[in-house]
């Protein structure tokens, strides 16, 4: 039971769900990453290979993919990966405030373990302070989602250690993390502003209303296939409110050609002001 060897069609039976599932390409380049995994998987579990195939094809929150994923895709784990997505979503907060806006509704789509909406999080409190606001007068809340349960938990616990929070400024650091014996814990001030709820990128319409105001979609664009890339750009998009803005951190060198439509939703956009209006 423990060395029944993995073909290739289980292999790409294992990418098909991905595929199908999370609208993630998988490369014939780790199809003997993906034997390796199921091989190792089969041990840990302690099935013959029919039952662990059975499993898989049960599994609708696709855990067992999700796990492998996290093994060949790590996520950027740093606070201001992007420093520069986070100064722009500082000045558009900044000059909605002082046009009178006070409720602001932002996504961090594949937040993985929470640095992401975070530093989000001290972007708008950083912006709020700069307008002579308190925190109170304005009403903001920042979804993080993600598929992995994992990486949701982590960011539920928000504790990182010295790497993940390097890119803190020293002021930023001493006003909202405190040190555990775990590593920095986000203070609950931040904490409060931010929901960490499961989703599936690549199944839309995606179960949240407009109008947003910024959504980071950073790791949440790079895995998927074109075709999928498209159809959630668009469901995004019609939930993006007036000027609202859509930060991938964009790079020619690292994702697929896009068509014009879409290459405009790789950068900052200003919405059509005749869009309805709903509440998040």
């Amino acid at each position: 039971m423990l060395n029944e060897v993995v073909s290739v069609d289980v292999v790409r039976h294992f990418c098909h769900i991905a595929t199908r599932r999370l609208g993630i390409g998988m490369e014939p380049k780790v199809e003997a990453l993906v034997a390796g995994r199921v091989a190792k998987r089969l041990q840990v579990l302690q099935l013959p290979l029919g039952e662990y195939l059975s499993r898989l094809d049960g599994d609708q929150n696709c855990d067992e993919v999700l796990g492998f994923l996290e093994v060949i895709r790590p996520r950027p784990a740093r606070f201001f990966a992007r420093a520069a997505e986070h100064a722009r979503l500082d000045a558009h907060v900044r000059r909605w405030l002082a046009a009178g806006r006070r409720r602001f509704r932002l996504w961090s789509a594949g937040c993985g373990s929470g640095e992401e909406p975070y530093a989000m999080a001290l972007t708008m409190l950083h912006a709020i302070e700069a307008a002579r606001l308190a925190p109170d007068a304005v009403d903001w809340k920042i979804l993080a989602s993600d598929t992995s349960l994992r990486s949701l938990e982590r960011g539920k616990k928000g504790v990182f250690d010295e790497e993940q929070v390097a890119g803190v400024s020293e002021a930023m650091a001493a006003r909202y993390f405190i040190e555990t014996s775990e590593g920095a814990a986000i203070c609950k001030e931040v904490k409060a502003h931010v929901a960490f709820r499961r989703l599936n990128i690549a199944q839309p319409p995606f179960p949240l209303t407009g109008p947003l105001d910024a959504i980071f979609f950073h790791e949440g664009l790079l895995p998927l296939l074109p075709r999928v890339r498209r159809r959630v750009i668009d469901a995004a998009k019609a939930l993006l409110g007036r000027d609202g803005a859509f930060c991938t951190g964009h790079d020619e060198d690292s994702h697929p050609a896009m068509n014009d439509a879409e290459e405009d939703l790789w950068q900052n956009f200003a919405r059509d002001p005749s869009r309805g209006q709903g509440n998040c």
